[in-house]
């Protein structure tokens, strides 16, 4: 049965696996998978202020989505990027929906208002999903990303997550690591049911 649990540095080969599936394809602009302890580095570095997930089906990793920000500049932390990638052959059963909502909804506990994703050009799967969850393309970065011999059209998507109009001072983004587990705990159980 699947599940979303927090990822731990002991998953980073398991995510470098699943990375490698798409290393070659325009779904992701690197080039070479990095090492699994940068990806160790990776998870711990992001994890402390936002949420890296992982999904789990029949003990094994299937997939994995984490949130990034800016927090250099003060002024962008209420902002998140997202981001997500399931095993090829296990795409179709809406892990990627489960884990997209879990971000969110994590976020939203963190006082983040907007959560942007980046898709490259000739992705239809995230386009779909992305729109299924409310995103709205908000720009194109034209021929920005060089991938397999050809510049690649970057499609920005943006969703706003709060229900503030955005004119109030905002209360303070909360580092994940600063949240209650008890509550974080609520949000994973919750869409841990929905995937039953």
């Amino acid at each position: 049965m699947a599940h979303i649990r927090l990822a731990v540095v002991q998953d980073a080969s398991a995510l470098l696996d699943i990375l490698k599936q798409y290393i070659e394809t325009p779904i992701t602009l690197e080039y070479e998978i990095p090492s699994v302890a940068d990806k160790e580095t990776q998870i711990l570095a992001f994890s402390h202020d936002y949420p890296f997930i992982v999904i789990e089906d029949d003990s094994e990793v299937v997939g994995y989505a984490f949130a990034h920000g800016d927090l250099a500049q003060p002024g962008l932390s209420w902002n998140a990027e997202l981001r997500a990638f399931i095993r090829l052959n296990r795409r179709g059963n809406h892990y990627g929906t489960a884990a997209m909502n879990v971000l969110m909804d994590i976020l939203r506990l963190q006082n983040v208002r907007n959560v942007y994703s980046n898709v490259t050009e000739g992705n239809p799967r995230s386009e779909s999903l992305h729109r299924k969850l409310g995103f709205n393309k908000c720009g194109v970065l034209h021929k920005t990303g060089y991938k397999n011999g050809r510049w690649l059209d970057v499609n920005l998507l943006e969703k706003r997550i709060c229900d503030e109009e955005g004119t109030e001072r905002p209360a303070p983004f909360v580092p994940f690591s600063k949240l209650d587990r008890a509550e974080v705990q609520k949000i994973i159980d919750k869409a841990n049911e929905a995937l039953k």
